[in-house]
């Protein structure tokens, strides 16, 4: 063998980006062995050598154990590698997807704290808003207070495959809108895109921001509909609740940033 088609484990730790004590130990379990030892001890490795290395960094990068690398390694063949390989690209693709999820997730987050940021307290407006795909939830349960209402909701998005990472929100439906209506119904929903069960519709919403916990919802959507009344505009629909910021993001729930929107429309004859 020629000298210089020897790598020494420096030169092939480096290359290869396995650790010079890693390369050691693979060679005590027989995992990856030097295509030669010195006479002083020391271990030289050859560039054929370069894929099986990647190959080990790669399935050890997946999870697989270094005594499922060390079989295969051991005793294999073109039909093991073909299987080998496609249970590890069902892994990579399994986890690909756990990443875009958890990457649209954070992005849905951040969104919704530059929305936070841009707008003032007690702030009033109407919007087109683009239809949006959401997981709902069942109807809170009469007797359920809020927090464990939330628990149900977490529940059955789990139960369902919905990552409960997504945020939550609440639907209001219309006919809870009325003052008569001292607990109205409401169903939780999460911004689960394509995992989604529902539609929130697109059109023209009335929206409120406000700062602090939520106490006061109540009072908040009878001035988000007296606001609407205002406009000349006609309620269409339902009402979506949200916090902007909560505890990911503040330290304090007067901190807080809630939105309200309600669906509406323009009456007869307005403009």
């Amino acid at each position: 063998m020629g000298q210089k088609k020897q790598l020494s484990i420096l030169e092939f730790s480096r290359l290869t980006g396995i650790a010079r004590d890693n390369l050691r130990f693979y060679d005590r379990i027989g995992l990856l062995k030097p295509a030669l030892r010195g006479d002083n001890g020391y271990r030289y490795y050859t560039r054929h050598q370069l894929g099986s290395a990647y190959l080990i960094s790669s399935l050890r990068l997946l999870g697989v154990g270094l005594e499922e690398i060390r079989r295969y390694s051991a005793d294999r063949t073109p039909d093991k590698m073909l299987a080998l390989f496609a249970d590890q690209e069902a892994r990579i693709q399994a986890e690909i997807a756990r990443l875009r999820e958890a990457s649209e997730i954070m992005e849905r987050y951040a969104n919704m704290a530059r929305e936070a940021l841009c707008h003032r307290e007690s702030q009033f407006l109407v919007e087109e808003r683009k239809r949006e795909r959401i997981f709902l939830c069942p109807p809170t349960p009469a007797v359920a207070d809020t927090d464990e209402a939330e628990i149900l909701a977490y529940e059955y998005a789990i139960g369902h495959g919905i990552n409960p990472g997504y945020p939550l929100g609440a639907l209001i439906p219309r006919e809870g809108f009325s003052p008569a209506a001292k607990n109205p119904p409401y169903r939780y929903y999460f911004m689960a895109g394509q995992g989604g069960n529902a539609w929130k519709p697109a059109g023209l919403y009335a929206v409120a921001y406000a700062m602090g916990k939520g106490d006061d919802a109540p009072h908040l959507c009878q001035q988000l509909l007296d606001f609407v009344r205002e406009r000349g505009l006609a309620v269409a629909g339902d009402a979506y609740g949200q916090y902007l910021l909560d505890d990911l993001a503040v330290q304090t729930p007067e901190l807080y940033c809630s939105r309200l929107e309600i669906l509406v429309e323009r009456r007869a004859g307005e403009g």
